[in-house]
């Protein structure tokens, strides 16, 4: 183990070498710009680039009332990003044989309502089980407000209580529900607390000294303030509640220790490599389609460039893109609060991906002329019909059915104060096998949407009838 830490050190002290000085000012200018636009006070960026630290970085201030810089050691809430962390204690049960990924979670947690007797192990992971999504979770607490604290029993009641909204299997659904039961299977099949296990197993061997499960008593050096939106200022974000069991997203750390963390992960010293590859392969539903997540990571792949990530709703973000041997970590301190303004914090680590990964971002591109004007007109109006939350018949019904009342207001938004949308080029995946649930795929097509506000690059995946098996949209 003392080899391991010596390794992760050699890799943190390995900056810069193989990044040229315009690539790294070309990022600064972006991070810097963007920071700028997204009112985002701080961030720490990290780049690692085969398996060099090519970029280590604060921007801005972690504390916007006593000026305090934003450093590689600053410590950031990582809400969401610590799910990886809850999957891959799970798969260290896994491969003890103290957890098997299709045994009902019943089994290990035999006082759980009836309606779970469906739902396995794989399911939580894969946010397939049937759970409520956000804002719909742990229904019984709400009565009486918001506390400042919960126990694990209080959390347990109430999630038992809520209600499912389909089979396990038939869907995805993301669930932070689902991950705080993960983390009451971990504590069951090891007899640890959760936070215990996390520090005995993986921060304290590799040497992850910044990093720890949340705990609003302790106090942390370096720890980075949270800022929100609201009413369209800048405010402190006010995340206090403390939870005894936090396993959906209570993970604090720097991007020092997540270099570290990553790199020991994807060097099979956390987890076996087979066990990681499975963690990172799309999840395969009951009507054989998949959905592009795994196991507390999205997976997915962008212009021929395989793409593991996640986010959190604190301004964190972490990217993947093995097959380019490159790591994009960006942890900033502005956070969305629900039911406020609206912040986009998040999307960095694909820009800073798409200066390293040439042909990745769709935006430097040259626009080509429109082969098809007709069909680019039918996607404009998709995109309509989305926004005034209709029934649009091109887009497959598999895809409609992930389709919110979040996705028609930031569409309409888009939409409002549109000046431009025109097409930019189509990439040809025929030679691929793509498939986008359950539908195959032989174009993405990709356009420049220009409003007042924005330039974005919306992204359609195309069957060969020409029907819509998905949308996605960037800066980039």
């Amino acid at each position: 183990m003392r080899r391991h830490r010596l390794l992760g050190l050699v890799l943190l002290v390995a900056l810069a070498p193989a990044a040229s000085s315009a690539t790294a000012d070309t990022i600064d200018d972006y991070i810097r710009t963007e920071m700028k636009a997204r009112r985002i006070p701080g961030l720490t960026l990290a780049v690692v680039l085969n398996g060099t630290v090519t970029k280590m970085q604060g921007y801005g201030v972690a504390n916007l009332e006593h000026d305090v810089p934003v450093r590689p050691d600053t410590v950031f809430e990582l809400a969401s990003v610590s799910k990886q962390f809850t999957a891959t204690a799970i798969m260290v049960l896994v491969e003890a044989g103290k957890v098997q990924l299709d045994e009902p979670i019943l089994s290990y947690l035999p006082r759980g309502p009836e309606t779970w007797k469906g739902i396995t192990v794989r399911h939580l992971l894969t946010h397939t089980s049937g759970l409520p999504t956000l804002g719909e979770d742990f229904k019984a607490l709400r009565p009486g407000g918001t506390r400042k604290d919960y126990s694990t029993a209080q959390l347990f009641d109430a999630a038992s209580k809520d209600t499912l909204s389909f089979p396990a299997g038939a869907r995805f659904q993301y669930s932070d529900v689902g991950y705080f039961v993960l983390g009451m299977i971990i504590e069951h099949a090891s007899g640890r607390r959760y936070r215990d296990f996390l520090e005995e197993r993986f921060f304290k061997p590799l040497g992850m000294s910044s990093t720890s499960v949340l705990d609003h008593w302790k106090i942390l050096k370096h720890r980075a303030a949270g800022y929100t939106l609201r009413e369209n200022e800048l405010v402190n974000s006010r995340r206090v509640t403390q939870s005894e069991l936090p396993s959906w997203g209570g993970v604090l750390s720097s991007v020092k220790d997540l270099i570290t963390w990553q790199a020991a992960l994807t060097a099979g010293r956390v987890v076996k490599p087979s066990t990681l590859a499975h963690m990172w392969t799309p999840v395969r539903l009951n009507d054989g389609a998949s959905y592009p997540y795994g196991f507390g990571w999205q997976v997915d792949e962008r212009r021929g460039h395989r793409w593991i990530s996640h986010g959190g709703i604190t301004g964190t973000e972490v990217s993947e893109f093995p097959d380019d041997r490159l790591t994009v970590i960006v942890l900033s301190n502005l956070g969305q609060t629900l039911g406020w303004t609206r912040v986009n914090a998040w999307g960095l680590t694909y820009g800073v991906a798409g200066r390293h990964i040439a042909g990745l971002l769709v935006g430097p591109e040259t626009a080509q002329p429109d082969p098809d004007a007709g069909l680019s007109q039918r996607l404009r109006d998709v995109l309509a019909a989305i926004s005034r939350g209709e029934n649009a018949p091109l887009v497959t019904p598999r895809l409609a059915q992930y389709f919110t009342s979040f996705t028609q207001q930031v569409t309409a938004e888009r939409l409002a104060t549109l000046k431009s949308f025109t097409f930019v080029t189509c990439d040809d995946v025929r030679g691929r096998a793509m498939e986008r649930f359950g539908a195959t795929v032989h174009r993405i097509c990709h356009y420049r949407l220009i409003n007042a506000a924005e330039t974005r690059y919306y992204s359609f995946w195309l069957t060969g009838e020409g029907r819509i098996a998905d949308i996605w949209s960037s800066t980039e």
